[in-house]
């Protein structure tokens, strides 16, 4: 017999206070700007994206346009996301930017979302739309010489 996979949220990777703080920051924020009704989901989805991270260390795992935004919130916040990645991980958790190599293929979006199904969380698919010519050009690069791919 079958047993069900029970998933969890990014969001009960962090105390509701947390979680409400850094959404008002991405609603309320001139960087940031983003609808109020799509930064929870927005944030829930960069933390189960961290989540994965953490259990999948060395593989570059890339977020959505959207879940990326999350990702640099969580990142602004120092405090919360240095017990967050040593709770979760036991090691900081790098974020890599590579503008200049634009964006990279969406079957990379793909994979980021099974690793993170794998990792036991819900996906929440309409954040992780891709683009036209691409998606993020930022990866988890998590585990790996800072310079490669």
């Amino acid at each position: 017999m079958a047993t069900a996979v029970e998933y969890k949220t990014g969001a009960s990777l962090v105390d509701e206070e947390t979680f409400a703080r850094i959404v008002l920051f991405m609603v309320n924020d001139p960087q940031f700007k983003e609808d109020p009704k799509h930064a929870p989901g927005i944030l829930d989805q960069a933390l189960a994206y961290y989540g994965a991270v953490a259990v999948h260390a060395g593989d570059p795992l890339m977020p959505s346009e959207a879940v990326d935004r999350g990702v640099h919130a969580i990142l602004l916040h120092t405090r919360e996301s240095h017990d967050l990645f040593n709770r979760i991980a036991g090691r900081f958790l790098h974020h890599n930017p590579h503008p200049e190599r634009g964006g990279r293929p969406a079957a990379s979006l793909a994979e980021t979302k099974a690793a993170i199904r794998d990792a036991g969380y819900v996906v929440q698919d309409k954040f992780w739309a891709t683009v036209e010519g691409g998606v993020s050009q930022c990866d988890s690069d998590d585990g790996r010489p800072y310079s490669t791919v």
